[in-house]
């Protein structure tokens, strides 16, 4: 007994593993084909028919990526020149934009060139305006230059060469508004000459030039019209304001004697003499004008010069207008144009004056107490004798 079991161990002991792996490996392939074979015949009973509605959904999916492949051709159709390829697509979008910003700019350009040309011709449009009023007013201010003129001579005729002070006065305001206007004008002129080249228009040009022309020939009949009031007022004004010495108000007589006393070459003596008069006598010269030979005309900047001289004296202030001239020419010439210009000048200052303030004019005579030439001489001093 004891031999057989031990006969029995050593073939159980003769089994390897090998074995054993092999047979592992065949049960599990029967197992699977085993497990195949039932799959197929389960396959085969239970086997039906597939339903409708999966019928349908393939037919919508189909559709959908039908229409999905169609979408996509013709996103790429729609752009020109594209469809094959996207580098294709972004290279045109590029040239596209490109293209559109050249157009923006050439119209940003255009638009402002018009915002230009239109300024212009408003500005134009202003300007003929303008000038159409200022010629209108120029021969409305010429026609009433002719008027006053009439008005004067009706009044010298009526008052046998004498007129009231307040007829004076009203006279010398209208005579100052159109001499204002006449001055106004000739500015205008000046800057439309200045700027008449710079007019782009050629018949705008024109049109402006023959209106600053037509402007300037009312402008002169104006001046003219002035001028000739002016005269008349001088001449108006001369049984008032111009006197001979003996008729010298008795305020400025003390400052007529100390005048003649000056020698008539010593111009270095007579600053002298004007400081003893300034601290003895209270008198001073507020203005000279000196004038062109045979002229009577004033500066403009005078008439300012006078008024605020005026302004700034006392109330009862005296002016005692002296008048000399050159020893050059004809005496009694001489004597006349001097007296035409002392009484222009008082005539200015008594219009410009205040209440109570007075004024006389006088003619000293020949002399170069001035200086060595004629020019010097030929001038007019307003004295100013304070109270």
């Amino acid at each position: 007994m004891s031999e057989e079991n031990e006969d029995r161990q050593a073939q159980s002991s003769t089994v390897t593993p090998a074995s054993n792996q092999n047979l592992i490996i065949g049960i599990v392939m029967g197992a699977g084909v085993l497990l195949l074979l039932l799959l197929v015949i389960s396959q085969q009973l239970n086997k039906e028919p597939e339903p409708a509605e999966n019928k349908e959904i393939a037919a919508l999916k189909k559709d959908l990526e039908d229409r999905k492949s169609r979408n996509e051709a013709l996103r790429y159709a729609s752009v020109p020149g594209v469809g094959q390829s996207p580098d294709a697509l972004v290279t045109q979008i590029k040239s596209d934009t490109e293209a559109l910003a050249r157009l923006v700019n050439a119209s940003a350009s255009d638009a402002a060139m018009l915002q230009t040309a239109q300024e212009n011709a408003r500005l134009l449009s202003n300007r003929v305006t303008a000038l159409e009023n200022q010629l209108r007013q120029t021969q409305a201010d010429a026609t009433r230059a002719h008027s006053l003129e009439s008005e004067l001579n009706a009044a010298r005729q009526a008052a046998n060469g004498m007129v009231s002070k307040s007829q004076v006065d009203s006279l010398r305001d209208q005579l100052a508004l159109a001499k204002n206007d006449r001055d106004g004008f000739q500015t205008e002129i000046n800057q439309l000459r200045a700027k008449e080249g710079t007019m782009v228009d050629a018949n705008a040009y024109a049109l402006l030039k023959a209106e600053v022309d037509q402007l300037r020939k009312d402008n002169a009949l104006s001046s003219d019209g002035i001028h000739q009031n002016e005269n008349v007022l001088a001449k108006l004004a001369d049984a008032k304001l111009f006197v001979t010495k003996d008729a010298l108000s008795p305020r400025a007589i003390a400052l007529y004697r100390e005048l003649t006393r000056i020698e008539p070459e010593d111009h270095r003596a007579r600053l002298q003499t004007y400081t003893r008069i300034d601290t003895q006598l209270k008198a001073g010269v507020g203005e000279a004008i000196t004038f062109k030979s045979g002229s009577a005309d004033i500066a403009l900047e005078h008439e300012t010069h006078i008024k605020e001289m005026a302004s700034a004296a006392a109330p009862n202030t005296f002016f005692l207008v002296v008048g000399y001239a050159s020893p050059s020419g004809d005496s009694k010439t001489n004597e006349e144009l001097s007296s035409q210009r002392t009484t222009r000048v008082a005539s200015m200052v008594n219009h410009l004056k205040k209440e109570g303030q007075a004024v006389q004019a006088v003619y000293l005579g020949e002399g170069n107490r001035f200086g060595p030439d004629d020019a010097p001489n030929q001038v007019c001093e307003i004295w100013q004798i304070r109270p």
